[in-house]
């Protein structure tokens, strides 16, 4: 299959896609083996939703989510990949122990990342990328605060950054750019509640951490398999936000422009100035002298004007364009990142009959808009 533009651009986001997922089934805390009972269940009132499903179903969920990603990888790239097959085998097995399915996911995981290291570069830092920020954002847990701090640390996001800067052609619009954002968003959050000795302060890190940490993965997720278009993160007071923040930069410019000329400025003025005083001061009164040098001035200060205005102008079209796109980007930024302060992070009622996620996070979605060895982190 030809590697155009689109194909690459596919196989990045189902990489970073099969990443997140197989870093999400390695990491679940259970993956047990299907009921030891030969008996039927009885049928339910209405059909199961994910909050029904056993333990087992939702990891054999899971490996299907794994396995068809590899088949849109095989697709996008005409690449040879394995199969989540050992996968399933483990998982089907009666009575089996959690590192036995482990197993089976780390070997898939290691033989499909030299698999894509060899056919498509951006699909293994994609893959990379998808597997990183699952730990990021599925390894801490309330019960274990260090694995915050660790998760967060300066060297480890630098890996991030530089992926998502390789990434950021390929990727969807504006998608690595808000990662980054809420990246360093939450960098900052961590790093303000760490102590002298560099581990975070256990009381912060509860379950409305955890909660707001496993919403803002799954928004990273979202966003870097083009299941969520970052654009349509802003509403209209958004951009309005960011058209009065145009104007503020368009102002700070153009002050910053005369303040840089005003000397050509102050010199101008103090010449026609002075010619008017001499004219005003040695010309006779009321003769045609007078009258000339009134008019060469408001001439010379017309054009001189009219050429600072032509120049600051140019300069202001030729900046805005590039202003605007950065107050957007901005902006998309701040509506994709999710901290434990933000207002949609609010404890589940007690009558909701989805599963509390504070901890255990639910498989994402399956469908998704696209598709070197990648470090790991």
């Amino acid at each position: 299959m030809a590697n155009d533009g689109n194909s690459v651009r596919d196989a990045a986001c189902v990489a970073v896609d099969l990443g997140w997922r197989l870093a999400q089934l390695y990491n679940s805390k259970e993956l047990p083996g299907p009921s030891r009972t030969s008996q039927p269940k009885p049928l339910p009132l209405h059909l199961p939703g994910f909050g029904d499903m056993t333990p087992h179903e939702k990891a054999c969920a899971l490996a299907a989510h794994v396995g068809a990603d590899l088949a849109s990888l095989r697709t996008a790239l005409g690449a040879e990949l394995p199969t989540v097959e050992d996968v399933g085998a483990a998982l089907s097995v009666v009575g089996h122990g959690r590192d036995e399915v482990r197993r089976a996911v780390h070997d898939l995981y290691l033989n499909t990342r030299d698999r894509l290291a060899g056919s498509n570069p951006a699909a293994a830092v994609g893959f990379g990328l998808g597997r990183m920020l699952a730990d990021t954002a599925l390894l801490p847990t309330s019960g274990r605060p260090e694995v915050l701090g660790e998760q967060f640390n300066w060297f480890r996001l630098a890996n991030a950054f530089d992926w998502l800067d390789d990434l950021d052609t390929v990727l969807p619009a504006h998608s690595a750019s808000a990662v980054r954002a809420s990246l360093r968003a939450w960098e900052k959050w961590v790093a303000e509640r760490r102590r002298p000795d560099d581990t975070v302060d256990p009381a912060e890190v509860n379950q409305g951490t955890i909660r707001a940490l496993h919403r803002q993965g799954d928004m990273w997720r979202r966003l870097l398999t083009g299941e969520q278009a970052a654009d349509q993160l802003l509403d209209g007071r958004a951009y309005v936000g960011a058209a009065a923040s145009l104007l503020a930069d368009a102002r700070r410019l153009a002050f910053r422009y005369l303040w840089k000329w005003l000397w050509a400025i102050l010199l101008a003025v103090a010449v026609v100035g002075a010619s008017v005083w001499a004219a005003l001061t040695y010309a006779p009164a009321g003769t045609v002298r007078v009258a000339a040098v009134l008019v060469s001035a408001a001439g010379f200060l017309g054009v001189s004007w009219a050429g600072i205005r032509a120049t600051l102008g140019r300069a202001l079209r030729q900046a805005e364009s590039a202003m605007w796109q950065a107050e957007v980007i901005a902006a998309i930024g701040r509506a994709a990142t999710i901290t434990p302060r933000d207002k949609h992070d609010r404890p589940k009622t007690p009558e909701s009959d989805e599963p509390d996620d504070s901890d255990e996070p639910a498989p994402a979605a399956a469908g998704h808009s696209g598709p070197g060895d990648a470090p790991i982190a």
